[in-house]
C-alpha cells in the first residue's frame, strides 16, 4: 500500500472531532458526489479497504501513547507528570531512536512547555422556529467548537491501495471537503480548510517487523491484533450525507487513537469495517492505521 501525509490549515472553527472513522465517512460521501455511487460501492465492497485514515493531529505530532503504568517513584518531578497527563499530542520525533517504548523514557523526551495551538470553547445557541422565525422557549443549547491559532496546521495520514484509488483522487476529494466544510455545522461555515503540504510515503508510516503498534486511528480490533493498553469511547455515529430519513447509526465501542495493540499476524493495516447503519451498503470505517514500534509489555 502507498501512504501519504496531508497537512491542513483550517480557516474556520471546527465543530466535529477529527476522528478517522468520521473522516472515512465524509470521504466516501464526497467521493460519491464526484465519481458516483456505483464507483464508491465498487470500492467499499472490496475484500480489503481501499483507503484508511488517521485521526487529525497537530503538525508533526502523534497522540499520547497509552503505556504500561509505572510507579510514581521512578520520576523525580511530580509536576512534570501532571503536565504530561494533560497533553493530547507529543512530537513524533520523541519516538526517534527508541527501541522499546516505556512511560519513563517518553516523559523524559517530551517538551512539556510547548505552545498550545488550539482552544476549545463552549458556544451558547438558540433553537429557531423556522415557521415564525422566532426563538423557541427553553431552546437554549450549547455546543463545543475548536478554534485554531493562525500558525496551527493539522496532519492527517493516509494509507491507500494504489490499484483501487490514486493520490490525485484522494487530494481532489479532500479539496472538495475543505471547500464545503468538515463535519457538523458545515452548512454554516464550520470545518473549512486548505491543503498546505503533501508528503509521499512519510517515515512515520514505514512498515517494521515489531510486536506491537500504536494506533493513529479510532477503531476496533480484528483477528490479526489484540489490545494491549487502550482507552475506549462510545461512538454515536451519524450519516453525513443528504436524503436519508434516519441519519443515526447504532452506537459502537471503539478504541481511541494512541491505544497500543499486540500484533498476531503482520499486516499493513488492522481493524475492520462495521455494519452499524440501517441502510445496506453503508459501512463504518473502524480501521486502525499502525505506527509500528515496540512497547514495554
Amino acid at each position: 500500500m502507498q501512504s501519504l501525509k496531508l497537512t491542513l490549515k483550517f480557516t474556520s472553527p471546527l465543530a466535529s472531532a477529527l476522528q478517522s472513522d468520521t473522516i472515512f465517512g465524509q470521504f466516501c460521501w464526497y467521493y460519491s458526489y464526484i465519481y458516483g455511487v456505483e464507483k464508491l460501492e465498487s470500492l467499499i465492497n472490496q475484500e480489503k479497504p481501499f483507503t484508511v485514515f488517521s485521526d487529525g493531529f497537530l503538525e508533526d505530532h502523534i497522540p499520547i501513547p497509552v503505556l504500561k503504568p509505572v510507579s510514581i517513584d521512578k520520576f523525580g518531578d511530580y509536576a512534570d507528570i501532571k503536565r504530561f497527563k494533560k497533553l493530547a499530542f507529543i512530537k513524533a520525533s520523541a519516538l526517534k531512536d527508541v527501541d522499546v517504548l516505556d512511560a519513563v523514557k517518553l516523559i523524559k523526551s517530551v517538551d512539556l512547555d510547548k505552545k498550545s495551538y488550539l482552544e476549545r470553547q463552549v458556544i451558547l445557541r438558540n433553537s429557531i422556529d423556522r415557521i415564525t422565525n422566532t426563538t423557541l422557549e427553553n431552546g437554549l443549547y450549547q455546543t463545543e467548537e475548536v478554534f485554531f491559532d493562525k500558525d496551527a496546521r493539522i496532519d492527517i495520514y493516509v494509507k491507500y491501495d494504489s490499484k483501487l484509488i490514486d493520490k490525485d483522487c484522494i487530494i481532489k476529494v479532500f479539496d472538495y471537503i475543505g471547500q464545503s466544510g468538515f463535519g457538523k455545522d458545515k452548512s454554516i461555515g464550520k470545518g473549512r480548510f486548505k491543503i498546505t503540504n503533501l508528503v509521499d510515503n512519510p517515515d512515520l508510516l514505514k512498515e517494521k517487523q515489531t510486536k506491537t503498534f500504536i494506533s493513529l486511528s479510532s477503531g476496533i480490533t480484528c483477528d490479526d491484533c489484540e489490545v494491549l493498553f487502550g482507552k475506549t469511547f462510545v461512538k454515536f455515529g451519524k450519516h453525513g450525507g443528504y436524503g436519508l430519513k434516519n441519519p443515526f447509526k447504532n452506537p459502537v465501542i471503539m478504541f481511541k487513537s494512541g491505544s497500543i495493540f499486540k500484533i498476531k499476524n503482520f499486516k499493513p493495516i488492522f481493524g475492520k469495517s462495521l455494519s452499524v447503519s440501517k441502510y445496506k451498503n453503508h459501512k463504518h470505517g473502524a480501521y486502525l492505521l499502525p505506527l509500528f514500534v515496540d512497547v514495554e509489555e
